[in-house]
């Protein structure tokens, strides 16, 4: 049962009631008895001094008929002497009870008095008032059984027994019910959330009222089935996207290499058949490596390895890398960078992220056109331009070019078709290195890409 919330929170609500309850109902008995007491002591001052006040004890047919006069059926009026002798007064107080009243006198006590005894044995309330008449010292007592306080008292205590118990019941079942209806919508929730798989994402979950906790709750739940969605379609398309560009090398390797054995050739139509297999293979070996980088960027597995290390140099064997591929396509490279830039980074990441920027530059610039990559400093951070002369990217595809495996038709050579991870790869890069990689400029006239990387980072 206390494994629903439900039944927690209805006993916590309970047991806190409770606390507060008894609490309360404690300090009300105990100012409810102050006040009975206070109450009491006052009647019995107001009728000591009232007698006081009418008593002559010189006149006894007079003093009785004060006592006539005083007389009150849950209070007793006793008139003592100096040597604390009964003059008048009311033949209902106990031998015991009265004697203990004299004792008390003869002990020169005055003022209010609790004396053992009573009818029920609750004890007797007394005042004692000293008079002086003529010169001679009388001391007046009023005195009332505490068994109608008692009483009183325990019927307070009774209520609270009684009403306690029945409070804490009805506040529990209301409570129950109320957690339970409160409760209610998250029930909904729940078993909405059971019933969407990864068919169903584009399901949401009903949103009651949007500005209290549930429809927060409800809210937040509908934000991360849209999350997941995309993450299954990016998921989705990039196992297609993948499957496909893997698909066309292994074709080219399965279709030469059946051309190839189907029947005798010579050695130089092997030789054609073998090399165009070596060229799909390297296409496929580096299409996984991409893969595998990827992979392990995105589980955060990829080991970084932090070094200091000159910019240009690493620009500068970038560019001697890719002359004999832009000389075969009539591409111009050209190379600003200082040579007193030092940063802190993967210097093998960074050598790959320039790399990729160049080759892909190249790959889209029609022959006699120029690729320049140029590297600036400031602000602690440092910033690899490359710019090439080609005819740019589509406005339509400008937003697109950092997926994995897009390509758009930016009206280039027809052998400058690609995989589509080199951008993505190289964003990657920078972007765990704590840089960014952007678009900075795409038209008619030429491409830049920008990598900006900080200069300073702690080597781990």
């Amino acid at each position: 049962m206390f494994h629903s919330v439900r039944a927690r929170l209805t006993l916590w609500y309970t047991a806190i009631l409770a606390l507060v309850l008894i609490i309360f109902s404690a300090v009300s008995y105990v100012l409810l008895a102050r006040a009975i007491r206070a109450e009491n002591d006052a009647s019995l001052a107001d009728t000591a001094h009232e007698f006081a006040a009418a008593f002559d004890p010189a006149d006894r047919s007079r003093g009785r008929d004060v006592l006539l006069d005083f007389r009150y059926s849950d209070r007793q009026i006793l008139v003592l002497s100096p040597k604390g002798e009964v003059v008048a007064g009311s033949n209902k107080i106990g031998p015991k009870e009265q004697a203990r009243i004299q004792s008390f006198i003869r002990g020169g006590g005055t003022g209010f008095a609790t004396i053992p005894g009573g009818e029920e044995g609750d004890g007797i309330r007394i005042i004692a008032t000293p008079i002086n008449v003529v010169g001679t010292r009388y001391t007046v007592v009023v005195a009332r059984d505490l068994s109608e306080q008692s009483d009183r008292l325990e019927s307070a205590a009774q209520a609270v027994s009684f009403g306690i118990p029945l409070a804490l019941v009805v506040a529990a079942g209301g409570g129950y019910l109320l957690a339970r209806k409160s409760f209610a919508p998250v029930t909904t929730m729940s078993l909405k959330a059971r019933q969407i798989g990864a068919e169903t994402l584009d399901e949401r979950i009903e949103i009651g009222n949007e500005r209290d906790e549930l429809g927060f709750l409800a809210a937040t739940l509908n934000g991360l089935l849209e999350r997941l969605q995309l993450a299954f379609e990016s998921q989705r398309r990039f196992m297609a996207d993948a499957s496909h560009e893997l698909r066309t090398p292994i074709a080219i390797i399965q279709g030469e290499a059946d051309v190839a054995l189907a029947r005798d050739r010579d050695a130089s139509d092997y030789r054609d058949s073998i090399e165009v297999m070596q060229r799909a293979a390297r296409k496929l070996t580096r299409i996984v490596q991409n893969l595998f980088l990827l992979a392990r960027g995105d589980a955060g597995r990829y080991p970084i390895s932090m070094s200091r290390f000159y910019v240009g140099d690493v620009v500068g064997d970038c560019m001697r890398g890719m002359r004999s591929v832009a000389q075969a396509r009539g591409v111009a490279l050209s190379c600003s960078a200082p040579e007193d830039i030092v940063i802190v980074a993967d210097e093998e990441l960074i050598h790959r992220l320039v790399l990729n920027l160049v080759e892909n530059a190249v790959k889209f610039t029609q022959r006699g056109g120029e690729v320049h990559v140029s590297v600036h400093s400031g602000d602690g951070s440092c910033t690899i331009r490359v710019a090439d002369t080609g005819p740019g990217i589509a406005a339509a595809d400008q937003s697109r070019i950092f997926e994995r495996f897009f390509r758009g038709d930016r009206a280039r050579p027809q052998d400058a078709g690609g995989a589509g991870l080199g951008l993505p790869i190289a964003r990657w890069i920078a972007e765990v290195h704590g840089g960014e990689l952007r678009l900075e400029h795409s038209d008619a006239q030429g491409t830049t890409f920008a990598a900006v990387l900080p200069v300073d980072r702690r080597i781990p």
